[in-house]
């Protein structure tokens, strides 16, 4: 054989390595893109649970609030109608003794 035919050979034993290891970077490729396909699933899946769960704490923590302060209102507001009711029974009292004293004294002037 000659040299030409050796480097020739060679160059073709290069070439088709050369296309193995091509095929075997494509093969790669694709098994990487596909893992980081997974991965991104997977984390977008996590992503959504732990925000589901931060969010259901929030609107908890926001319901408890809220529940406290409407109990609060209700309470303040249970003690404000007693406090009107109070008044309006005392003011009632007060204005029937008026008006009665006031009947009872013009009896008294137009009598002799």
């Amino acid at each position: 054989m000659s040299s030409v035919e050796k480097i020739v050979n060679v160059l073709s034993e290069l070439e088709r390595d050369i296309e193995t290891l091509s095929m075997k970077v494509e093969d790669m490729k694709k098994r990487i893109f596909t893992n980081s396909d997974k991965e991104i699933s997977q984390l977008r899946e996590k992503i959504i649970e732990i925000a589901k769960t931060e969010s259901e704490k929030i609107i908890s923590a926001a319901k408890q609030e809220a529940e406290e302060k409407s109990q609060k209102i209700l309470a303040e507001s249970e003690t404000n109608l007693t406090k009107l009711r109070e008044n309006t029974k005392l003011s009632f009292d007060k204005s029937v003794k008026l008006v009665v004293d006031s009947i009872l004294n013009k009896k008294d002037a137009t009598e002799p």
